[in-house]
């Protein structure tokens, strides 16, 4: 109920964790669950005004018969069904001054997001635009009140998945939608979350969940046009073909950029085949690791974890997160010995950013994942996606054929720069040469990286500032006392009162910051601790 008072934007939040099974207590779900599509509406009779309005007609001349009951209603709408030429219709119809409530909410949540760009520690090495993020978040908002832009997507859609018997999407009226109003086929279905239906209709909840999965990494490698918001409002699914998908509401879409989506597909082969540079190289394309920075640390990282990913994916085999706790610790612990030093250097310089498109994407996923755990209490998409993959290969370069002899040119050593490296290995040799003896003659000087000196700096350079501020302290507490003894005896007492409290005032503030520090330092000794380098 708080949330509904609360309106909209924060419908939105809760439709999002609706979905999530594997976090939050069933009691809580299936209070958030109403979310999704049984909304309070508004009016029948102010649908029909609305609808009226924006079409130009009344409403019998606009449907044949037009039921004024909504058959559910969500954060933005509402949806009521009608026929036309024999055919039974869903007309959505938006409720009035959304566009006001949003720019309310949304000036209070980008001050948020403002707060977050400032004291956001970035301890985990990511730098995170939380003003981009928000950006990103409205714009797209924005976009979803707009229903003739979500009948564009929903026709682009469609015939994304036109070869796919196993994903239904209606057929939008383009003659009878504007801004405020959509109407399309009506197409009936069950939420993808009513497990007991599903069951009672006979349909393969393993085989949705799949499909699910499937469905949205196409979405994303095939073709860079995703759905951002895919809760069991907006996807439903029948027995027809032994189980299929509907998708319904359009008016959150994100699209990927061809560089970025051609980075992701590289991203996801370099992952499944194991290549370390394949996977940095991606992650620089797709705007997530930073260009320019020292990737050694980054690689040996990359490398570690994709050893643990391609071991975790064999048959039998288990993700550290469903090991029992004393295993997990034990693994953790294991990791920072290895990687300590690699780990604090990341987190130090901060090498990864966090593109404000893949908001929707990590969300559209963490909504995916809770579905298929609901399906299917052994879902697990990184393992759906090797299979799929196969499917895929020919987005790699534009031909399966060709990414395959590529495949083997590299196992082979048989790729231009593999025989460019043979050939060039003498010129190599020379230059290497005339290196040593630039550094042997004192001409060339090596600049090397200590981690253990970077550590000490930056612990001095907090115990610095934990004395300066201690000092200047009491600096200013003892002027303080001086200027109020003094002022208590001298003329002109009021000035000096005056001065006496700015100082103590000074005094406190500096003095603050001591504890401050302490707890910097304390913090910055446990992560050491923690990073093996005690």
């Amino acid at each position: 109920e708080k949330i509904l008072q609360l309106g909209p934007t924060f419908i939105k939040l809760g439709q999002l964790l609706s979905t999530r099974v594997d976090i939050l207590p069933t009691e809580y779900i299936e209070k958030l669950v109403r979310l999704q599509d049984k909304v309070p509406g508004f009016s029948g009779d102010m649908a029909v005004k609305i609808i009226e309005e924006q079409l130009g007609k009344p409403i019998d001349q606009l449907y044949d018969s037009f039921n004024n009951t909504a058959i559910a209603a969500a954060s933005l709408g509402q949806v009521h069904i009608a026929y036309k030429n024999g055919q039974k219709l869903a007309v959505k119809v938006q409720r009035q001054g959304l566009r006001e409530l949003f720019d309310m909410d949304l000036k209070n949540i980008k001050v948020l997001a403002q707060l977050l760009d400032k004291f956001d520690p970035k301890s985990d090495g990511a730098q995170r635009d939380w003003s981009s993020i928000f950006d990103e978040s409205s714009k797209l908002l924005y976009k979803e009140i707009d229903y003739k832009l979500e009948a564009l997507n929903c026709i682009r859609f469609k015939e994304n998945f036109a070869e796919y018997s196993w994903v239904k999407v209606p057929e939008v009226m383009l003659n009878m939608t504007t801004s405020n109003v959509i109407t399309m086929e009506f197409v009936p279905g069950l939420k993808i979350n009513d497990i007991q239906g599903i069951e009672a209709a006979g349909i393969d909840r393993q085989l949705l969940a799949k499909y699910s999965a499937e469905s949205y990494l196409t979405q994303l490698c095939r073709h860079g046009f995703f759905h951002c918001d895919p809760h069991p409002g907006n996807v439903a699914c029948d027995a027809v073909g032994g189980g299929r998908l509907i998708y319904y509401d359009f008016g959150m879409m994100d699209e990927l950029k061809p560089e970025v989506k051609d980075g992701l597909v590289n991203l996801i082969f370099g992952v499944y085949e194991n290549d370390t540079k394949e996977v940095c190289d991606s992650l620089e394309q797709i705007g997530v690791l930073k260009r320019g920075v020292d990737r050694l640390s980054i690689e040996k990282i990359v490398r570690f974890f994709l050893g643990e990913f391609n071991t975790a994916i064999k048959p039998g085999e288990k993700w550290v997160s469903q090991l029992p706790q004393e295993k997990q610790r034990e693994i953790r612990r294991q990791r920072r010995q290895q990687l300590g030093a690699d780990l604090f250097s990341v987190g130090s310089d901060v090498p990864f950013k966090f593109p404000p498109t893949f908001t929707f994407v990590f969300r559209a996923f963490t909504t995916l994942d809770g579905i298929g755990k609901g399906l299917d209490p052994k879902y697990d998409l990184t393992r759906l996606a090797q299979p799929f993959l196969r499917e895929l290969v020919d987005l790699r370069d534009g031909s399966a054929t060709i990414s395959l002899i590529k495949l083997w040119a590299r196992r082979l050593g048989w790729r231009p720069e593999d025989i460019a490296n043979t050939v060039q290995a003498p010129r190599k040799v020379a230059n290497l040469e005339s290196i040593v003896t630039k550094m042997e003659q004192g001409d060339l000087k090596l600049r090397v990286r200590v981690l253990e000196s970077e550590r000490e700096f930056k612990r001095m350079a907090i115990v610095q500032g934990n004395i300066f501020s201690a000092v200047a302290a009491s600096t200013f507490l003892n002027v303080g006392l001086v200027l109020s003894s003094m002022a208590s005896s001298a003329t002109g007492a009021g000035q000096l009162a005056l001065a006496a409290r700015a100082s103590l005032v000074v005094a406190g503030l500096l003095g603050l910051q001591v504890p401050v520090g302490i707890v910097k330092l304390r913090r910055l000794d446990k992560k050491f601790a923690e990073f093996g380098n005690k």
